[in-house]
């Protein structure tokens, strides 16, 4: 269930918000209903919310400034915006304000339930992203040993500017894996080293080279694609930066011991 938060100043419209729309049927959980901006900053501060439905005409602090406010201190909330003012300055700031969905007054509760329905969509689509990319993350740290469990003889100066070396390329590769181009010389670039020097380095300290660690970053991704059957198998190619399907085919298989299409079949 997600938790939802209403922000509007006329009464008749907040009651028959939190009266006509079939919360529970939706997966949401109604926190209840304010009628300002300052109220819904109150409330967050005794109770987390992920979701806030806020009219954009409230005294004491609007819509657009409570979405401001939201995006500094809980960013991991995301915004619906229920406005009569149907101005295309107020609809342009809401899109730079990055809000979930713009819904115009009068009220339509079937409209409303809609653009909710897509809302919670997106925002399971959204978790179960965090929790895969965690998977993933934990995963790579599994695989790359700890650092500094691994740092060879020598000098603990030395041995400490080499960790941090390795640990800023572990970091760019993770940021950069997908990206189609991605090679060895961006890599080296990233950090100032030579390519050689680098890809000597890194396997000293992980016992692997910076390519095995691309490959491996993009095969996560891709068996965490996978799990969609909705996204091609190509698409998957294409987005984790590979040109050939039979390439990536062989490098999947490889990693996990399965096809792309063996692996996909045991979640469907």
């Amino acid at each position: 269930m997600f938790k939802l938060l209403i922000a509007e100043d006329v009464k008749t419209v907040r009651e028959t918000l939190v009266h006509a729309i079939p919360w529970q049927k939706l997966g949401i959980t109604l926190l209840g209903a304010v009628e300002n901006g300052e109220e819904v900053l109150a409330w967050l501060d005794r109770e987390e919310a992920d979701l806030v439905l806020t009219d954009i005409g409230m005294p004491k602090m609007n819509g657009l400034e409570l979405i401001e406010v939201l995006r500094v201190r809980k960013p991991e909330i995301r915004c619906i915006i229920l406005s009569g003012l149907s101005e295309f300055e107020h609809a342009r700031q809401a899109i730079k304000l990055q809000v979930l969905e713009y819904i115009l007054k009068p009220i339509d509760p079937n409209e409303i339930e809609k653009v909710l329905s897509h809302a919670v969509i997106e925002l399971q689509r959204e978790r179960e992203e965090r929790r895969s990319l965690a998977l993933v993350e934990q995963a790579t740290k599994a695989k790359l040993p700890n650092l500094s469990e691994v740092l060879p003889t020598g000098g603990w100066q030395e041995n400490l500017k080499k960790k941090k070396l390795v640990e800023q390329v572990i970091q760019y590769v993770k940021e950069e894996f997908t990206r189609r181009e991605l090679s060895l010389a961006d890599v080296a670039a990233s950090v100032g080293l030579s390519d050689k020097y680098l890809n000597l380095l890194f396997k000293e300290m992980t016992g692997q080279t910076i390519n095995q660690s691309i490959i491996r970053l993009r095969m996560e991704e891709a068996a965490r694609l996978l799990q969609d059957p909705l996204i091609k198998i190509y698409e998957i190619c294409d987005q984790i930066g590979y040109v050939d399907q039979d390439h990536f085919r062989e490098s999947f298989k490889k990693q996990f011991g399965l096809t792309p299409t063996e692996y996909r079949n045991r979640f469907l």
